[in-house]
């Protein structure tokens, strides 16, 4: 298994192999394994994303979220919108709202995470409402 404890050089936890074991504490809050495996996220008839490159964050206090590579995901069906938020464990998050038949979906992505969370620099999630997310092997 590899050590959660091992960090990039800009200070954020490496990327763990698919399947490692997580723990997350207050001291670290944060862990980020490989999806190992191809993911596509679709809304409607309308595939958003997909991509062998996902990232599982698991963040303590919280279900585990897919984090696809930007250039995976297509932002140019999206709109952005005006809302902010800020994580402290991750840093401020900009949104993206995808508008299609069956309502609309929302992402999100930190365009400039805090060192903890650098790994998350050019990746986006994606709320699950109106979404499917498929999993091939």
């Amino acid at each position: 298994m590899a050590d959660q404890e091992t960090l990039s050089g800009d200070g954020a936890a490496g990327i763990l192999p698919p399947g490692s074991r997580t723990e997350t504490s207050f001291q670290k809050p944060l862990a980020f394994v490989a999806a190992g495996q191809k993911i596509s996220v679709v809304h409607g008839d309308i595939v958003l994303a997909v991509s062998d490159d996902v990232i599982v964050v698991h963040e303590k206090g919280h279900t585990p979220v897919l984090y696809f590579p930007r250039g995976d995901v297509r932002l140019g069906l999206s709109v952005q919108l005006e809302k902010t938020s800020h994580c402290p464990r991750k840093g401020d998050a900009s949104y993206f709202e995808f508008v299609g038949r069956n309502g609309s979906a929302i992402a999100w992505s930190y365009e400039d995470p805090i060192p903890p969370a650098a790994t998350l620099k050019d990746y986006v999630a994606f709320y699950p409402d109106n979404l499917e997310f498929n999993r091939e092997s």
